[in-house]
Protein backbone atom coordinates (compact mmCIF):
# COMPACT_ATOMS: atom_id res chain seq x y z
CA UNK A 1 0.00 0.00 0.00
CA UNK A 2 2.87 2.51 0.77
CA UNK A 3 4.49 1.74 -2.44
CA UNK A 4 1.15 3.14 -4.33
CA UNK A 5 0.98 5.98 -2.07
CA UNK A 6 4.85 6.70 -2.93
CA UNK A 7 3.61 6.27 -6.82
CA UNK A 8 0.86 8.31 -6.73
CA UNK A 9 2.74 11.16 -4.61
CA UNK A 10 5.38 10.69 -7.83
CA UNK A 11 2.75 11.08 -9.94
CA UNK A 12 1.30 14.39 -8.70
CA UNK A 13 4.97 15.86 -8.69
CA UNK A 14 4.92 15.22 -12.22
CA UNK A 15 1.42 17.08 -13.24
CA UNK A 16 2.73 19.91 -11.02
CA UNK A 17 5.59 20.07 -12.82
CA UNK A 18 3.86 19.67 -16.11
CA UNK A 19 1.81 23.03 -14.88
CA UNK A 20 4.42 24.62 -14.21
CA UNK A 21 5.91 24.22 -17.81
CA UNK A 22 2.55 23.96 -19.90
CA UNK A 23 0.09 26.62 -19.07
CA UNK A 24 -2.84 24.87 -20.96
CA UNK A 25 -6.70 24.07 -19.80
CA UNK A 26 -6.02 19.94 -20.42
CA UNK A 27 -2.77 20.37 -17.67
CA UNK A 28 -5.23 21.95 -15.65
CA UNK A 29 -7.64 19.27 -15.76
CA UNK A 30 -5.26 16.67 -15.29
CA UNK A 31 -4.48 17.97 -12.04
CA UNK A 32 -7.84 18.56 -10.69
CA UNK A 33 -8.43 14.54 -12.22
CA UNK A 34 -5.36 13.33 -10.54
CA UNK A 35 -5.66 15.17 -7.43
CA UNK A 36 -9.31 14.38 -6.38
CA UNK A 37 -9.63 11.30 -8.10
CA UNK A 38 -8.39 9.17 -4.87
CA UNK A 39 -11.27 10.98 -2.72
CA UNK A 40 -14.19 9.88 -4.94
CA UNK A 41 -12.61 6.87 -5.29
CA UNK A 42 -12.48 6.15 -1.25
CA UNK A 43 -16.13 7.89 -1.17
CA UNK A 44 -17.53 4.83 -3.87
CA UNK A 45 -16.43 1.99 -1.97
CA UNK A 46 -17.44 3.51 1.22
CA UNK A 47 -20.82 3.60 -0.29
CA UNK A 48 -20.61 0.65 -2.29
CA UNK A 49 -19.00 -1.97 0.01
CA UNK A 50 -22.19 -1.13 2.23
CA UNK A 51 -24.35 -2.87 -0.38
CA UNK A 52 -22.53 -5.94 -0.79
CA UNK A 53 -23.21 -9.79 0.46
CA UNK A 54 -20.80 -12.34 0.96
CA UNK A 55 -21.75 -16.32 1.15
CA UNK A 56 -19.82 -19.52 0.96
CA UNK A 57 -21.43 -22.99 1.02
CA UNK A 58 -20.05 -26.04 -1.19
CA UNK A 59 -21.40 -28.75 -3.28
CA UNK A 60 -21.26 -31.89 -0.95
CA UNK A 61 -21.50 -31.59 2.90
CA UNK A 62 -20.10 -34.90 3.84
CA UNK A 63 -17.49 -36.90 1.41
CA UNK A 64 -14.71 -39.40 2.15
CA UNK A 65 -10.88 -39.21 2.70
CA UNK A 66 -8.99 -37.36 -0.52
CA UNK A 67 -11.92 -36.64 -2.16
CA UNK A 68 -12.03 -32.72 -3.27
CA UNK A 69 -15.23 -30.91 -2.63
CA UNK A 70 -16.04 -27.49 -4.06
CA UNK A 71 -16.83 -24.63 -1.89
CA UNK A 72 -17.98 -21.33 -3.92
CA UNK A 73 -17.46 -17.84 -2.58
CA UNK A 74 -20.13 -15.44 -3.86
CA UNK A 75 -20.68 -11.53 -3.73
CA UNK A 76 -24.07 -9.72 -4.39
CA UNK A 77 -23.50 -6.05 -5.52
CA UNK A 78 -27.00 -4.44 -4.74
CA UNK A 79 -25.79 -1.36 -6.18
CA UNK A 80 -24.71 0.43 -9.17
CA UNK A 81 -20.86 1.41 -7.85
CA UNK A 82 -18.19 -1.23 -9.08
CA UNK A 83 -15.56 -2.46 -6.60
CA UNK A 84 -12.75 -4.09 -8.11
CA UNK A 85 -10.57 -4.97 -5.42
CA UNK A 86 -12.24 -7.00 -2.64
CA UNK A 87 -10.13 -9.21 -1.01
CA UNK A 88 -11.56 -12.35 1.21
CA UNK A 89 -9.40 -13.32 3.84
CA UNK A 90 -10.43 -17.08 4.33
CA UNK A 91 -9.60 -19.78 6.95
CA UNK A 92 -9.70 -23.50 6.68
CA UNK A 93 -9.69 -25.20 9.98
CA UNK A 94 -9.95 -29.26 11.00
CA UNK A 95 -11.72 -29.20 14.52
CA UNK A 96 -10.05 -32.23 15.73
CA UNK A 97 -6.53 -31.68 14.53
CA UNK A 98 -6.17 -27.42 14.78
CA UNK A 99 -4.13 -27.12 11.52
CA UNK A 100 -5.35 -23.90 9.90
CA UNK A 101 -5.11 -22.73 5.91
CA UNK A 102 -5.06 -19.44 5.74
CA UNK A 103 -5.95 -17.61 1.73
CA UNK A 104 -7.07 -14.36 0.39
CA UNK A 105 -9.63 -14.69 -2.63
CA UNK A 106 -9.81 -11.43 -4.82
CA UNK A 107 -12.82 -10.65 -6.58
CA UNK A 108 -14.66 -8.02 -8.12
CA UNK A 109 -17.80 -6.69 -7.44
CA UNK A 110 -20.23 -6.11 -10.33
CA UNK A 111 -23.03 -3.56 -10.21
CA UNK A 112 -26.33 -5.28 -9.70
CA UNK A 113 -24.84 -9.12 -10.67
CA UNK A 114 -23.33 -11.68 -8.34
CA UNK A 115 -19.93 -13.03 -8.70
CA UNK A 116 -18.75 -16.73 -7.87
CA UNK A 117 -15.53 -18.15 -7.70
CA UNK A 118 -14.55 -21.56 -6.15
CA UNK A 119 -11.33 -23.48 -4.23
CA UNK A 120 -11.03 -26.96 -4.25
CA UNK A 121 -11.34 -28.65 -0.25
CA UNK A 122 -10.21 -32.11 0.63
CA UNK A 123 -8.63 -33.57 4.00
CA UNK A 124 -6.94 -36.47 4.55
CA UNK A 125 -8.39 -37.43 8.41
CA UNK A 126 -11.82 -37.98 9.60
CA UNK A 127 -13.75 -34.67 11.06
CA UNK A 128 -14.91 -31.66 10.36
CA UNK A 129 -13.69 -28.70 8.26
CA UNK A 130 -14.92 -25.00 8.67
CA UNK A 131 -14.45 -22.93 5.99
CA UNK A 132 -15.08 -19.30 6.87
CA UNK A 133 -14.77 -15.89 5.86
CA UNK A 134 -13.30 -13.79 8.93
CA UNK A 135 -12.86 -10.83 7.26
CA UNK A 136 -13.36 -8.74 3.98
CA UNK A 137 -11.14 -5.84 2.63
CA UNK A 138 -12.14 -3.44 -0.03
CA UNK A 139 -9.34 -1.13 -1.85
CA UNK A 140 -9.82 1.86 -3.84
CA UNK A 141 -9.07 2.08 -7.79
CA UNK A 142 -5.74 3.56 -6.30
CA UNK A 143 -4.50 0.53 -3.82
CA UNK A 144 -4.02 3.35 -1.39
CA UNK A 145 -7.36 3.18 0.52
CA UNK A 146 -9.07 0.55 2.26
CA UNK A 147 -11.56 -0.83 4.31
CA UNK A 148 -11.74 -3.87 6.72
CA UNK A 149 -15.06 -5.84 7.74
CA UNK A 150 -15.16 -8.75 9.83
CA UNK A 151 -17.85 -11.32 8.56
CA UNK A 152 -18.69 -14.62 10.16
CA UNK A 153 -19.53 -16.43 7.00
CA UNK A 154 -18.89 -19.83 6.57
CA UNK A 155 -19.89 -23.71 5.27
CA UNK A 156 -19.06 -27.08 7.11
CA UNK A 157 -17.84 -30.07 4.85
CA UNK A 158 -17.39 -33.55 6.96
CA UNK A 159 -15.11 -36.28 6.37
CA UNK A 160 -16.98 -39.55 6.95
CA UNK A 161 -15.23 -42.88 8.12
CA UNK A 162 -14.33 -45.40 4.97
CA UNK A 163 -12.58 -48.23 5.87
CA UNK A 164 -14.00 -51.57 6.60
CA UNK A 165 -12.54 -53.60 10.07
CA UNK A 166 -13.42 -57.14 10.55
CA UNK A 167 -14.48 -58.12 14.69
CA UNK A 168 -15.20 -61.56 15.82
CA UNK A 169 -18.81 -62.33 17.34
CA UNK A 170 -19.06 -60.18 20.51
CA UNK A 171 -20.77 -61.80 23.70
CA UNK A 172 -22.58 -58.57 24.67
CA UNK A 173 -24.53 -59.97 28.19
CA UNK A 174 -23.39 -61.45 31.56
CA UNK A 175 -24.22 -65.04 29.91
CA UNK A 176 -21.70 -64.07 27.30
CA UNK A 177 -24.03 -64.41 24.39
CA UNK A 178 -26.72 -61.91 22.73
CA UNK A 179 -29.57 -64.29 22.88
CA UNK A 180 -33.54 -63.86 21.83
CA UNK A 181 -33.48 -64.08 24.89
CA UNK A 182 -32.44 -60.90 26.29
CA UNK A 183 -35.53 -59.39 25.04
CA UNK A 184 -38.06 -58.70 27.19
CA UNK A 185 -41.42 -59.91 25.87
CA UNK A 186 -43.62 -57.19 25.93
CA UNK A 187 -43.61 -54.25 23.11
CA UNK A 188 -41.66 -51.05 23.69
CA UNK A 189 -39.56 -48.63 21.77
CA UNK A 190 -36.90 -50.56 20.26
CA UNK A 191 -36.38 -50.01 16.64
CA UNK A 192 -33.87 -52.51 16.33
CA UNK A 193 -36.46 -55.61 16.90
CA UNK A 194 -39.87 -55.87 15.32
CA UNK A 195 -42.22 -57.26 17.55
CA UNK A 196 -45.30 -57.68 15.39
CA UNK A 197 -46.96 -55.73 12.35
CA UNK A 198 -50.71 -54.95 12.73
CA UNK A 199 -53.11 -52.77 11.35
CA UNK A 200 -53.31 -48.90 11.71
CA UNK A 201 -55.19 -47.72 14.80
CA UNK A 202 -55.50 -43.24 14.79
CA UNK A 203 -52.96 -42.33 16.90
CA UNK A 204 -50.50 -44.56 16.11
CA UNK A 205 -47.36 -42.36 15.35
CA UNK A 206 -46.45 -42.26 11.56
CA UNK A 207 -42.91 -42.89 11.96
CA UNK A 208 -43.85 -46.60 12.73
CA UNK A 209 -45.46 -47.07 9.74
CA UNK A 210 -44.77 -49.97 7.52
CA UNK A 211 -44.91 -48.00 4.41
CA UNK A 212 -43.97 -51.10 2.00
CA UNK A 213 -46.24 -53.36 3.33
CA UNK A 214 -49.03 -50.97 3.43
CA UNK A 215 -48.35 -50.13 -0.27
CA UNK A 216 -49.56 -54.25 -0.92
CA UNK A 217 -52.68 -54.28 0.94
CA UNK A 218 -55.72 -51.87 1.10
CA UNK A 219 -54.75 -50.23 5.05
CA UNK A 220 -51.98 -49.09 6.47
CA UNK A 221 -49.92 -51.21 8.39
CA UNK A 222 -47.52 -50.55 11.22
CA UNK A 223 -44.44 -51.67 12.90
CA UNK A 224 -44.93 -52.50 16.98
CA UNK A 225 -41.37 -52.49 18.50
CA UNK A 226 -40.41 -54.63 21.23
CA UNK A 227 -38.59 -53.29 24.61
CA UNK A 228 -34.78 -53.23 24.29
CA UNK A 229 -32.47 -55.52 25.18
CA UNK A 230 -31.96 -56.14 28.95
CA UNK A 231 -28.67 -55.57 28.41
CA UNK A 232 -27.16 -51.87 28.09
CA UNK A 233 -24.74 -51.26 25.71
CA UNK A 234 -22.80 -48.45 26.24
CA UNK A 235 -19.81 -47.32 23.84
CA UNK A 236 -16.80 -44.93 25.83
CA UNK A 237 -14.83 -43.03 23.40
CA UNK A 238 -11.77 -41.55 24.49
CA UNK A 239 -11.84 -38.19 22.88
CA UNK A 240 -7.63 -37.30 22.88
CA UNK A 241 -5.86 -36.50 19.78
CA UNK A 242 -1.79 -36.80 20.01
CA UNK A 243 -0.64 -33.81 18.03
CA UNK A 244 2.63 -35.75 17.07
CA UNK A 245 0.42 -39.07 15.60
CA UNK A 246 -3.09 -37.61 14.30
CA UNK A 247 -3.47 -40.74 12.79
CA UNK A 248 -3.67 -42.76 15.90
CA UNK A 249 -6.84 -40.85 16.68
CA UNK A 250 -8.20 -40.78 12.80
CA UNK A 251 -8.03 -44.99 12.87
CA UNK A 252 -10.07 -44.68 15.88
CA UNK A 253 -12.88 -42.86 14.72
CA UNK A 254 -12.60 -45.39 11.52
CA UNK A 255 -13.01 -48.09 14.35
CA UNK A 256 -15.76 -46.43 16.19
CA UNK A 257 -17.89 -46.22 13.22
CA UNK A 258 -17.01 -49.55 11.91
CA UNK A 259 -17.77 -51.08 14.94
CA UNK A 260 -21.24 -48.82 15.40
CA UNK A 261 -22.20 -50.53 12.25
CA UNK A 262 -21.41 -54.04 13.81
CA UNK A 263 -23.53 -53.43 16.63
CA UNK A 264 -26.45 -52.16 14.67
CA UNK A 265 -26.01 -55.29 12.47
CA UNK A 266 -26.45 -57.21 15.86
CA UNK A 267 -29.72 -55.57 16.70
CA UNK A 268 -28.43 -53.74 19.47
CA UNK A 269 -28.96 -50.62 19.99
CA UNK A 270 -26.25 -48.77 22.40
CA UNK A 271 -25.34 -45.42 23.78
CA UNK A 272 -22.29 -43.69 22.60
CA UNK A 273 -20.53 -41.86 25.36
CA UNK A 274 -17.44 -38.97 25.00
CA UNK A 275 -16.25 -36.59 27.68
CA UNK A 276 -16.74 -32.51 26.11
CA UNK A 277 -15.57 -30.42 28.37
CA UNK A 278 -13.62 -30.63 32.09
CA UNK A 279 -16.66 -32.02 33.52
CA UNK A 280 -19.40 -33.24 31.10
CA UNK A 281 -20.11 -36.21 29.42
CA UNK A 282 -21.83 -36.10 26.17
CA UNK A 283 -24.30 -38.76 25.47
CA UNK A 284 -25.99 -40.29 22.37
CA UNK A 285 -28.84 -42.83 21.85
CA UNK A 286 -27.87 -44.66 18.76
CA UNK A 287 -31.04 -46.64 16.87
CA UNK A 288 -30.08 -46.99 13.47
CA UNK A 289 -27.39 -45.51 11.27
CA UNK A 290 -29.37 -42.42 10.89
CA UNK A 291 -28.91 -41.86 14.86
CA UNK A 292 -25.12 -43.21 13.95
CA UNK A 293 -24.38 -40.34 11.57
CA UNK A 294 -25.56 -37.72 13.77
CA UNK A 295 -24.05 -38.55 16.75
CA UNK A 296 -20.69 -38.81 14.78
CA UNK A 297 -21.31 -35.43 13.04
CA UNK A 298 -21.51 -34.34 17.45
CA UNK A 299 -18.82 -35.89 18.07
CA UNK A 300 -16.85 -33.62 15.13
CA UNK A 301 -17.75 -30.83 17.08
CA UNK A 302 -16.34 -32.19 20.64
CA UNK A 303 -13.73 -30.53 22.79
CA UNK A 304 -10.47 -32.32 22.22
CA UNK A 305 -9.26 -33.59 25.48
CA UNK A 306 -5.49 -32.59 26.44
CA UNK A 307 -4.49 -35.60 28.06
CA UNK A 308 -5.36 -39.69 27.39
CA UNK A 309 -7.62 -41.73 29.26
CA UNK A 310 -9.45 -38.37 30.55
CA UNK A 311 -12.61 -39.61 29.68
CA UNK A 312 -12.34 -43.24 31.09
CA UNK A 313 -11.24 -41.23 34.65
CA UNK A 314 -14.54 -39.32 34.21
CA UNK A 315 -16.71 -41.82 33.70
CA UNK A 316 -15.58 -44.21 36.36
CA UNK A 317 -15.87 -40.97 38.78
CA UNK A 318 -18.97 -40.43 37.82
CA UNK A 319 -19.89 -44.54 37.71
CA UNK A 320 -18.22 -46.02 40.58
CA UNK A 321 -20.55 -49.26 40.10
CA UNK A 322 -20.85 -50.13 36.01
CA UNK A 323 -24.14 -51.06 35.14
CA UNK A 324 -24.80 -52.65 31.92
CA UNK A 325 -22.02 -53.62 29.23
CA UNK A 326 -19.50 -51.07 28.38
CA UNK A 327 -17.24 -51.00 25.68
CA UNK A 328 -14.29 -48.38 26.01
CA UNK A 329 -12.40 -47.38 23.10
CA UNK A 330 -8.80 -45.77 22.74
CA UNK A 331 -5.59 -45.88 20.89
CA UNK A 332 -3.29 -48.73 22.62
CA UNK A 333 -1.25 -45.84 24.55
CA UNK A 334 -3.79 -45.53 27.08
CA UNK A 335 -2.12 -46.36 30.24
CA UNK A 336 -3.95 -47.78 34.20
CA UNK A 337 -7.16 -49.28 31.93
CA UNK A 338 -8.77 -52.28 33.57
CA UNK A 339 -10.54 -53.73 30.95
CA UNK A 340 -10.42 -56.87 28.85
CA UNK A 341 -9.35 -56.19 25.08
CA UNK A 342 -11.64 -57.18 22.34
CA UNK A 343 -9.88 -58.95 19.39
CA UNK A 344 -10.52 -56.45 16.27
CA UNK A 345 -8.30 -56.10 13.13
CA UNK A 346 -6.62 -52.35 13.95
CA UNK A 347 -3.38 -51.70 14.80
CA UNK A 348 -3.05 -48.63 17.01
CA UNK A 349 -6.61 -48.98 18.45
CA UNK A 350 -7.94 -51.08 21.49
CA UNK A 351 -11.51 -51.93 22.41
CA UNK A 352 -11.92 -53.13 25.93
CA UNK A 353 -14.75 -54.14 27.80
CA UNK A 354 -14.83 -52.58 31.61
CA UNK A 355 -17.10 -55.28 33.27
Amino acid sequence: MWSRRINYLTLIILVLVGLIFYHEYYMMLITVIVVFMPVISYIMIKKGHEKLEFHVDSDMKNIGKDIESQVYFSVKNDSYIPIENVHLKVKILNSFYGNEEEYEIIMSAIPKKTRKTQLSVSGIYCGNISVKIEKVIFYDLFGMVKIEKELDESCEIHILPSKIYKFDEIGLSESGSSSEDEIQSKKGDDPSQISEIRNYIPGDKLKNIHWKLSAKSDELQVKEFSMPYSEEVLLLVETYVEKDAPESFDEEIEVLYAFSIHLLNMGRKFKMVWKNGEYNLTEKEIYNTDDLNDALNDLYYCQVQAYNGLTYELYKSLNPEIKGIVLYLSNKNVANINAEQLNIDAKGVMIGCLN
